[in-house]
Parts: C-alpha cells; structure tokens; sequence
C-alpha cells in the first residue's frame, strides 16, 4: 500500500494543519477536514480561534457571519461546516418557513450548493479535504 501525499497550499498551510492536529482531541476525518480548511485560507488562519474552539472540540457557527470573513473565505468555512456536522444553514438557528403541512420547515442556503463552492481556485484543496472526511485514500 503507498503512502497518501498531501497536497497543500503553501508551506504555511501544512505547517499550521500539522499545529492544529496536535491540539486536537481526535484525528478522523472530520477533524482532519475542518484542521485543513481552517489553515488553508489566509483569512481563516489567522481567526481559527473564531470558528472553532479546540478546548470543547466544537465549531463556532457564528463565526461565518464575521466581519473578517471574505467571499471565498465564507466558501471556505461553509466548506469546513459542512464537513464536520452536515451544516447548510447561514444563520444560527437556520431560517425557517411553515410548509403545506403546517409544520416548520428550514430553508437550506444556496450557497452551499457545490457550484457555489467549489467555483473558486481553492477547488483541487476543497478535494482534498473531501478526501480527508470521507477517508478515500487514493
């Protein structure tokens, strides 16, 4: 069986992942997607602390609506959240609506749709944490 190597974005995002992974309580998949994502973009890294708390292991879904965030560091995020918990919700708790059957019903974002995420130069590493989640080794 060969090795899997990491593909990264610059040696600043594999030196900051391999920081990440050591505070962490567990290193599966979503773990190693979420430490990925967050070291990878320049804005994220430098406010991982506002998207995910290592101490309770949880990710901080009010740090998607920052100020500090920017248009790919949002796909970036959305990307990482989803990953981790299943997440398609901008807002905290998520937009609802009354259905045809009077029940409450959540209106997922558009924006986590694949085409509005991955339509950015951060596609191959979006892979590559996709890769990491779902343990394909190739």
């Amino acid at each position: 069986r060969h090795a899997k190597i990491m593909i990264f974005y610059d040696e600043e995002h594999e030196e900051l992942f391999n920081k990440l992974c050591k505070k962490m309580h567990y290193l599966d998949g979503y773990h190693l997607s979420l430490a990925y994502l967050l070291t990878m973009d320049n804005v994220l890294r430098e406010h991982i602390s506002a998207l995910y708390d290592v101490r309770k292991d949880v990710i901080i879904f009010e740090g998607l609506n920052k100020p500090f965030q920017t248009h790919t560091s949002k796909k970036t995020t959305r990307l990482a959240f989803n990953l981790w918990d299943g997440s398609v919700y901008d807002s905290d708790p998520p937009e609802t609506y009354i259905n045809e059957d009077d029940e409450k019903a959540y209106v997922p974002s558009k924006y986590y749709a694949p085409d509005s995420i991955f339509n950015c130069t951060y596609a191959p590493y979006y892979i590559e944490a996709l890769k990491m989640r779902f343990e394909i080794f190739m």
